[in-house]
């Protein structure tokens, strides 16, 4: 089957830069709105900016939390990006606590520095250490730099499926990944080369 890459509408994304990005590095993509679109797809990315709140109740509404989550346990590449990353987890705290897709083990907080000069949200370019054998940074020159906006992350640095991490007073989760399910705390689509190394990498990741 050829590689098609549906993105995800959770209406609080912009799903422009994101579909330029894919397009730019050749790949055939679209945007998918209901259950229907993923019949057509291999591989799916969830964007999304804004509150985890907000986002659980779009894809509620639009019944596609379901669709997502039947696509990650089938074996399929799944990538969220930034707050599309976080809804992956079982629970985020913000304006919460509030149940998440539960395809990652984890839970989403408020991030934590050890600088209290450092403001949240964190806005910015920051380099981004790998850690382990991760797929989506492979064969990415470190150190390599991508575009952050977040208030919110992973509250466990060394959890198992953590694959990149970033410096903002403390290590900050900024790559997950486990089996077919991948996601980046930044924004891949605004992070020039990096970025798009990275939508590279996933794409070029088949299922099972």
């Amino acid at each position: 089957m050829k590689t098609k890459v549906g993105i995800v509408d959770c209406a609080i994304s912009n799903l422009t830069s994101v579909l330029n990005a894919l397009r730019h590095i050749g790949a055939d993509a679209e945007v998918i709105r209901d259950q229907d679109g993923f019949e057509s797809c291999t591989h799916m990315v969830l964007p999304g900016v804004g509150s985890f709140a907000t986002g659980m109740a779009n894809l509620e509404m639009s019944g596609l939390v379901t669709p997502i989550r039947e696509w990650a346990r089938a074996g399929k590449p799944l990538i969220g990006m930034c707050l599309g990353m976080q809804l992956l987890a079982e629970e985020g705290e913000e304006f919460g606590p509030n149940k998440g897709l539960g395809l990652i083990p984890g839970r989403v907080a408020r991030i934590k520095t050890a600088d209290p000069a450092l403001r949240l949200p964190h806005i910015g370019w920051n380099d981004v250490e790998k850690r382990g054998n991760s797929r989506l940074l492979r064969e990415i020159d470190e150190p390599a730099i991508f575009y952050f906006v977040h208030g919110y992350s992973y509250d466990d640095p060394n959890a198992s499926y953590v694959t990149g991490v970033c410096q903002y007073g403390g290590a900050q989760v900024a790559v997950i990944e486990q089996d077919n399910v991948f996601g980046t705390q930044f924004h891949p689509e605004k992070s020039q080369k990096y970025g798009l190394a990275l939508l590279r990498n996933f794409i070029a990741i088949t299922g099972t």
